[in-house]
């Protein structure tokens, strides 16, 4: 009877360490995989393929849009994907940045991304387009505004920064001058295509596993094994 005890409490000792094991493994697996914070994209990533506001060079109308978003955790901005399609010119890479708020307006640059992909013809409904890479201060708090700024630094590029889903409606900011930190100039309108997705900050995960961890060797302790 004695070995039998024995040998179910190694048993157990065991399943303990193993389940410690599997949840820091969907911890790394939850790093890697990412939360939308915020989007304006159909629930297929649909947007209006036929409207948007332009985003061009100085050859055209050196127009600047911004898009406020609140995000809906507490995390780090992986990419940030737009609805874009090219509608004349050489079509060089979109910049894009995240920016804080100041007064309903965007406040500064935070981050930078890079733009993965090129942009389709506008005429042939566009694309959405991954920036990613991000740059900076890329942590973002849930109920704090926020700002996706757009810029076409090229003078020859004109793009176009489709319009949402079913033409929903908010608050925007622009500039004609092709500056990506103002001054702006605020209006509500048809909001554009936009989805921010974001990833745990690594400390929270570090957390997570720690405290796993601790539960299962606090557990063998008391079971004595």
């Amino acid at each position: 009877m004695r070995d039998y005890v024995v040998l179910k409490e190694e048993t157990l000792s065991r399943k303990i360490t193993l389940i410690a094991m599997l949840a820091l493994l969907c911890c790394a697996v939850g790093a890697s995989a990412t939360d939308v914070l915020y989007s304006s994209l159909g629930p297929n990533g649909e947007y209006d393929t036929g409207s948007g506001y332009f985003v061009d060079g100085s050859n055209y109308n050196n127009q600047v849009i911004a898009l406020p978003f609140n995000p809906s955790k507490s995390e780090n901005v992986a990419d940030a994907v737009l609805a874009l399609g090219n509608f004349a010119g050489s079509n060089s890479p979109v910049s894009v940045f995240l920016e804080g708020d100041n007064g309903g307006v965007p406040g500064g640059i935070l981050a930078t991304f890079t733009q993965e992909g090129t942009i389709q013809p506008f005429s042939s409904g566009g694309s959405l387009i991954t920036f990613d890479k991000c740059t900076g201060t890329c942590g973002v708090s849930n109920g704090t505004t926020y700002w996706i700024v757009a810029q076409e630094t090229d003078p020859g590029t004109e793009q176009a920064w489709f319009f949402a889903y079913q033409d929903q409606s908010g608050p925007l900011a622009f500039n004609d001058i092709g500056s990506n930190q103002g001054p702006w100039n605020q209006f509500t309108g048809t909001i554009d295509g936009l989805r921010v997705d974001g990833v745990p900050e690594p400390g929270t995960l570090v957390m997570l596993g720690s405290g796993v961890l601790a539960a299962a060797a606090g557990l063998r302790r008391k079971l004595g094994v």
